[in-house]
């Protein structure tokens, strides 16, 4: 959802909102709620408002439509990494691991631009 859209914070053992992140290597489509192809000359999309919530990891039970993409803290990966984040896709998910597609916390510069 867009920020302007957040009414009230999920209880707390519910997890959180969060905002600010970016795709890097493809875009996050707000009308169809999917990751997509980045448009020519955008290497960073915004990211909305997502629900973040902590949950043991089972990888027998993640949706098929889902992409688990890993979110770091700066455009250096490695060891950066905070965790892995599960985005909705209608494209198989390998062709966005081929493609190196991550979610960064901070992008130099493009603060001053949202």
């Amino acid at each position: 959802m867009a920020a302007e859209e957040v009414e009230s914070t999920p209880p707390k053992d519910e997890g959180a909102y969060i905002f600010g992140m970016f795709v890097s290597g493809a875009r996050y489509d707000q009308n169809n709620r999917v990751l997509e192809e980045s448009l020519p000359k955008k290497m960073f999309s915004i990211v909305p408002v997502i629900w973040c919530k902590a949950y043991v990891y089972d990888p027998l039970k993640v949706d098929k439509n889902c992409y688990i993409m890993p979110v770091y803290k700066t455009v250096f990966r490695g060891p950066t990494i905070v965790f892995d984040a599960q985005f909705p896709t209608k494209k198989n998910p390998r062709k966005w691991i081929l493609a190196g597609v991550a979610c960064i916390m901070d992008v130099d510069g493009m603060s001053e631009v949202m």
